[in-house]
């Protein structure tokens, strides 16, 4: 067997994979022949792996320097269920946990063993290296080393001692953030030629960058939440106090939310993130201090309450989220005000050259925050990196100018079919199942999985056919009827099936849809599959996602593994996990399936994603599309670039060419009283909508003309909401 089987046979047995992410290969190849190398690449594309695979190939162990427990943690818990041999030494172990690695060390039967850099550089500790000497050294989080970072650590930059110490050992320094000057900086250190580094693309395509003015931002947060319900979730903020304030709020407001800061006491700060980890409560209010030590791969979600002080450190917290892969949010709340406060904290060397940097560091923040084109190029360029694309579609920024229409009529003509199939008896969640094929209790119950038109379309995610109902729904094409909220057609219903209008969406809307399609989901299944794997996680204390990540179980619902062949196909499944969890994962999915006449699958489902072609909307339109799509008036307003009157007067020339506008949306961004809303509206009664100035000086000039436009604004959707409502019954 020659080194590159060798390669792929060690991936495949120990870490359940077939293929590698990008570089992977490269740099393992690199250290292997005993090339030390720098690496830099974003997170979620698989650093820690390039030295985790060697370190089964060589002979003897692999020495990690990494910066704290949590993070060293974290990584030994996860090559233990992978049957990998691996420790850490820290300074929290008693002095008989130290001795029983250090004898372990000794006695050859570690893999990889983890420390701090201030472990390292101990003497006795240099003297158990010197009598045991590595085979590879990997240097963690290597930003640190440089002063011209975000997070410069002074004994980051002693590791030299250790690289002089061990000068033949090759030396792989790896971390997700540094630019140009931190990275020659890295190599002038550690003697890492600078040819041999490997610099990946920055870009994290599955977050979705958004910055949003930071007023009234606790009802901001609590309307994000809403829409992100059960979702893990970090919310950032500059001061401890914040974090406290906030994270009681959220929980008064029934939210499952915990604090961590420097402030709390060891035990506290280890059992909120505990807690975090393992999936007990979803949202963790923080300061900095929280997030560098977890490898949570479904955090879903992360939010800057405040400021951050770099581009590196942003860059790094929104990092945390999408680890698996899957498409997640990164919201910041931007406010000059922070400015002095931040000003506060960071500045505080008394080296000029120091506070130089930092000052740039800051200027490079705000000037991302001010950029008024795609977010990722200022922040890629900020790393050396030039982005290609001129629309990213996954930022505030981009998707405001993404208004472009695209042809779903055969989507729409299967979502009415469905309407009609299930003779008009659903709300849109059932009918979107029924498409979806699903074989869940209440689908069988009924027969619905005897109807024509289950199952035809699997093609779209459930967030996609959401999308289209929204859109059908704004059209009046698809009506809610009470009770219970189902969906009834309507003539413009007919039109559309009948083939004789088409329909086109609103491209903001197929915004997550225009990225590549994730494997469709069994909900009902991935449920039992997470308490299988909650169960386990229980069993063994270690995080959930340790067993199995949400994208593994994801793959599990879409191919329906059912022998252990078929389960070690699933990414991430290697012969360890195979052998230690196959059993109890492959009856559960055999339980799920047999009732269901449900088979293994084995191929990849090919969709073509349609394309744009039609004119974009007006600037009205994208306004009121915009609002339609859940977002609020402050969002409105950085999205567009205009004043809050302008957004009212593009809403009215909306409405008055014909538009329709739920009046519901308007109603929740007032911010007068019920009490003062009734009076607004009871003068424009008596003085008409025509004018302003009446109704001003009938209310003592009480309100701003603000107030009173968003008012009549909404009585004017009201109006319309009136004129196009569907006639009942009892009114034919």
């Amino acid at each position: 067997m020659n080194m590159e089987q060798k390669i792929f046979s060690v991936l495949d047995k120990w870490f359940g994979f077939t293929a590698f992410l990008p570089a992977q290969k490269e740099i393992i190849s690199d250290l292997l022949e005993g090339k030390s190398v720098l690496a830099v690449m974003p997170t979620g594309s698989g650093k820690s792996l390039c030295f985790q695979l060697p370190a089964l190939i060589l002979d003897g162990y692999t020495l990690v320097a990494s910066p704290m427990i949590s993070l060293m943690k974290d990584q030994v818990m996860q090559l233990s269920q992978l049957g990998i041999p691996a420790a850490m030494h820290n300074s929290l172990q008693s002095p008989e946990e130290q001795a029983q690695i250090r004898g372990e060390l000794l006695a050859g039967k570690l893999k990889l063993l983890y420390a701090a850099p201030e472990t390292l550089l101990k003497p006795a500790f240099l003297e158990l290296l010197a009598s045991k000497p590595p085979s590879l050294i990997a240097i963690d989080e290597a930003h640190c080393i440089s002063m011209w970072g975000h997070d410069f650590r002074r004994e980051y930059r002693q590791l030299d001692t250790l690289r002089k110490r061990f000068a033949e050992v090759p030396c792989f320094a790896l971390t997700a953030t540094a630019i140009p000057k931190v990275r020659e900086d890295i190599c002038e250190l550690l003697s890492i030629p600078l040819e041999n580094q490997r610099i990946e693309s920055f870009d994290r395509p599955n977050l979705l960058l958004t910055i949003e003015p930071k007023k009234d931002s606790y009802r901001r947060i609590l309307n994000f939440l809403k829409r992100h319900p059960r979702e893990s979730g970090i919310i950032y903020c500059m001061t401890r106090k914040t974090v406290d304030e906030l994270a009681d709020k959220l929980l008064s407001e029934g939210y499952s939310t915990l604090p961590y800061h420097a402030g709390l006491n060891d035990e506290e700060r280890h059992r909120n993130q505990e807690a975090f980890i393992n999936d007990e409560v979803t949202v963790m209010v923080a300061t900095i201090a929280f997030g560098m030590g977890i490898n949570k791969s479904n955090i879903r979600y992360v939010i800057h309450l405040d400021l951050p002080k770099s581009p590196e450190t942003y860059y790094q917290e929104i990092g945390r989220a999408g680890r698996d892969g899957l498409p997640s949010t990164c919201l910041l709340l931007f406010s000059y005000g922070d400015l002095k406060l931040l000003k506060k904290i960071i500045f505080t060397s008394e080296d000029p050259a120091l506070n130089e940097n930092t000052k740039r560091h800051l200027d490079a923040m705000i000037a991302f925050c001010e950029y008024l084109g795609c977010r990722r190029t200022p922040l890629l360029k900020w790393f050396g990196e030039d982005y290609p694309e001129s629309n990213c579609r996954m930022c505030d920024n981009c998707l405001a100018s993404a208004g472009e229409k695209t042809d779903v009529s055969e989507q729409a003509k299967k979502f009415l079919s469905a309407i009609y199939r299930a003779e008009e008896r659903y709300p849109a969640k059932r009918i979107i199942k029924i498409l979806r094929g699903s074989m869940a209790n209440d689908i069988i119950k009924d027969g619905d999985e005897r109807l024509s038109v289950h199952g035809i379309g699997r093609e779209w995610k459930e967030a996609d056919w959401f999308s289209l109902y929204q859109a059908l729904k704004l059209e009046r094409i698809v009506v809610e009827r009470y009770p219970n909220f189902r969906l009834t057609l309507t003539s413009k219903s007919w039109e559309i099936m009948r083939g004789e209008i088409p329909f086109l969406m609103p491209g903001s809307q197929l915004s997550q849809w225009l990225k590549p399609a994730e494997p469709d989901s069994d909900e009902t299944l991935f449920d039992e599959l997470v308490s299988l794997r909650r169960n386990l996680a229980l069993e063994q204390r270690v995080p959930p996602y340790i067993i199995f990540s949400d994208r593994n179980l994801q793959e599990m619902t879409k191919y329906y593994p059912q022998s252990p062949e078929a389960f070690m196909r699933i990414s991430g499944v290697g012969s360890y996990k195979a052998e230690r969890y196959g059993k109890q994962f492959i009856e559960i999915i055999r339980d799920y399936c047999e009732p269901r006449g449900i088979d293994e699958r084995t191929a990849n489902d090919n969709h073509k994603t349609p394309a744009n072609h039609e004119k974009p909307l007006s600037k009205s339109q994208q306004i009121a599309e915009y609002l339609q799509s859940g977002h609020n008036l402050q969002e409105c307003m950085v999205q567009f670039g205009v004043q809050l009157r302008t957004i009212i007067e593009h809403l009215q020339h909306f409405l008055e060419a014909d538009g329709w506008l739920d009046p519901g949306i308007l109603k929740r961004f007032s911010t007068l009283s019920q009490e003062d809303d009734q009076k607004v509206r009871e003068a424009f009664r008596e003085n008409g909508l025509a004018t302003l100035s009446p109704v001003f000086n009938a209310l003592d000039e009480a309100f701003t003309y603000e107030d009173l436009k968003l008012v009549r604004l909404c009585m004017i959707a009201e109006l319309k909401e009136e004129q196009n409502r569907p006639l009942s019954e009892a009114e034919f």
